[in-house]
């Protein structure tokens, strides 16, 4: 029993590094850093997750060692199962890689936020990484080799040794719950657990994929968002009343006009000429832009549809390090603008390419009352792997539209760029050299749909329409400086109502709501964003990544871990948006930081309390005690 034991765990623990090391080799942003002092640090670190993996799939195999008694003597049975455990080893490390690469983060709460696109993601994973693919079958082969070359001992007859397996098993179930908690001598460890190494990029390295999966599948979807942040006190509620526009009540909109809202699947303003990009891969969005409402910057709150739809629609953050869509914050009570347009007596409608899944149904919670996917296109396009593609995408939008009477609000998810596929070799302007061309190409290819759509949206209005162009989050972009979440944003009039003008602001997803409703003559003192068609030199940006919140005001860039009260790192941000250089921090940084950290606890207790609609009732005092509860110490950094 225990020589089986020790084998398998050996076996399974070996597979989980390798796998791990592998993916990494392949990563263009961790593979420099593997190999350095630091990186074989992160690698020790992370044994610990690796282990709690190892001992939670061995102990399964050694209770079927138990019960396998009763098949004979032979142990040849042990081995499909322990096959099955170290294939879920390499599939889960290599399923995490291919996610960190796309949305810039590792797999936690998302378990549950794809069911309905499993073919999409393997149809992704196979043509878009098909390196990381190989690999994995690779490791797979040799898994298979060492799993049927693995001596294992025959194990004596049940009756003579009961008594010795009964201590066996209580031994390894001991040493097993250990490992799994992380030990004795703190509270149990968690997937998260990886950063206490004190360092995201070295908790990336640490972080252990078999783990993280297997412990947010074992939660289960209606416990997986995570409140990071502690309650907000009442001097942080003092500082934010003096920030926020706490005064001005409800205003619903005034003027009847409707609104159309491109959600930009992926797009990087570190692809457009006109956001400082080295390439001009989306010619005619920057001229566009040059002819409309813009700012100098904006950035996306989220690295997933479904939080740069709720920091878009909702103007508000998403919680730290994760998102709304598929958790138990889904069903909150959130007064978001497809919502209140909808009680206003707007028509609500969104628009995708590929199958409904989360993201419709997300759309839906948030107050569009009809949710379209490539099942209800009708006719045969062009597809990828995820669905239609955009110049079908946008034939789809233009039928419905010929069919509104406004006042209506339709959004359109496109979905060129949701994959690497174009339909002609000749679409690949960029070269395939590598996965930033490959995402050039796309955009490119989505940006001469996006003209073509633009040309005929005259044919189907007939009344006013406020045109909002903004990508929901980015994809496949290096994380140098801003670049994972700055995004182009535009948006016009047509009936010339707004300016030509680009603001001074670095704006957030957050600011795009308030923006769409002031323009409709309407206010929401809920919205924790602000109109950018007011106050365009003040606001900030936000967004976060693992317990690390990152808050941009002005020229500044402040970052600080949610869960300490270690002070902020200091960046000062280029022209261009995009590029950011280390900068010792200021005493002008101090109130931004305090800022920063009491928008964070404050927004993070609403939204886990589900109370997002009493943003500004519990500033001011009026929300009879429903918000908040708060604190009576000295505010935290």
């Amino acid at each position: 029993m225990f020589a089986n034991t020790l084998r398998m765990l050996l076996l399974l623990l070996l597979t989980a590094f390798a796998s791990k090391v592998a993916m990494m080799i392949l990563s263009p942003h961790q593979s420099s850093l593997l190999f350095s002092a630091e990186g074989a640090r992160a690698l020790a670190w992370g044994l610990r997750l690796d282990l709690t993996a190892a001992a939670a799939l061995t102990t399964l195999l050694v209770l079927l060692m138990l019960a396998g008694r009763r098949w004979g003597p032979s142990p040849r049975w042990l081995r499909p199962p322990l096959l099955l455990a170290g294939g879920w080893l390499v599939l889960t490390t290599t399923a995490d890689a291919i996610y960190q690469l796309e949305a810039g983060r590792h797999v936690t709460f998302e378990v549950f936020t794809g069911q309905g696109l499993e073919g999409g993601l393997v149809a992704t994973a196979l043509t878009g990484y098909a390196a990381h693919s190989l690999t994995a079958l690779g490791l797979l082969l040799a898994l298979t080799l060492a799993v049927y070359r693995l001596p294992l001992s025959r194990p004596d007859a049940a009756g003579r040794r009961w008594h010795r397996d009964g201590a066996f098993l209580l031994a390894w179930l001991l040493f097993a719950v250990s490992a799994i908690r992380g030990g004795w001598s703190d509270a149990p460890q968690s997937p998260m657990s990886a950063y206490k190494i004190g360092n995201l990029e070295l908790a990336a390295v640490a972080w252990s994929a078999p783990y993280a999966i297997s412990y947010y599948l074992a939660k289960g979807s209606k416990r997986a968002a995570q409140q990071q942040t502690a309650e907000p006190t009442a001097a942080d509620l003092a500082r934010l009343a003096d920030y926020h526009d706490t005064t001005s009540p409800w205003q619903p909109p005034a003027r009847r006009a409707n609104v159309l809202m491109v959600l930009l699947e992926s797009w990087t303003a570190a692809d457009l000429l006109s956001y400082g990009g080295q390439v001009d891969a989306a010619p005619h969005f920057d001229r566009l832009r040059a002819r409309s409402f813009s700012t100098r910057a904006m950035y996306a709150d989220g690295y997933r549809t479904v939080e740069g739809m709720f920091a878009t629609f909702c103007s508000f953050p998403n919680p730290v390090g994760g998102g709304v869509a598929g958790t138990q914050l889904q069903g909150a009570d959130y007064r978001c603008l497809p919502r209140l347009l909808k009680e206003q007596g707007w028509d609500t409608r969104f628009i995708q390419g590929s199958g409904k899944g989360i993201v419709g149904a997300f759309a839906q919670s948030l107050g569009f009352t009809h949710s379209y996917g490539k099942t209800d296109y009708g006719f045969d396009g062009t597809e990828n792997y995820w669905g239609y593609m955009d110049d079908d995408i946008y034939r789809f939008t233009l039928d419905r539209l010929r069919g509104l009477s406004g006042p209506w609000f339709v959004t359109v998810n496109t979905g060129t760029t949701h994959d690497t596929y174009l339909p002609d070799e000749a679409d690949y302007v960029f070269g395939k050299a590598d996965r930033t061309a490959l995402r050039r190409n796309v955009v490119h290819h989505a940006d001469a749909a996006l003209q073509r759509f633009i040309e005929r949206l005259p044919e189907v209005l007939s009344e006013p329409t406020l045109v909002v162009l903004v990508a929901d989050h980015t994809s496949g972009s290096a994380p140098v400086g801003l670049e994972r979440n700055a995004i182009p944003f535009l948006m016009y009039a047509t009936d010339g109502s707004l300016p030509t003008k680009h603001s001074p602001a670095r704006a957030g997803q957050l600011d795009v709501a308030p923006s769409i409703l002031d323009w409709l003559g309407g206010h929401a003192p809920w919205f924790t964003g602000r109109s950018l068609l007011r106050d365009p030199d003040q606001g900030f940006a936000h967004y976060s990544r693992g317990r690390t919140v990152s808050w941009i005001e002005g020229q500044r860039l402040l970052r600080f871990d949610v869960t300490t009260a270690q002070g902020a790192d200091c960046f000062q941000v280029a022209e261009n948006g995009l590029d950011i250089s280390p900068a010792a921090c200021t005493e002008a940084d101090r109130p931004r930081e305090h800022r920063a950290r009491a928008y964070t606890r404050y927004t993070q207790s609403l939204l886990f309390k589900g109370k997002t609609g009493h943003f500004a009732q519990g500033l001011t005092g009026d929300d009879d005690g429903q918000t908040a509860r708060l604190g009576t110490s000295a505010p935290a950094p």
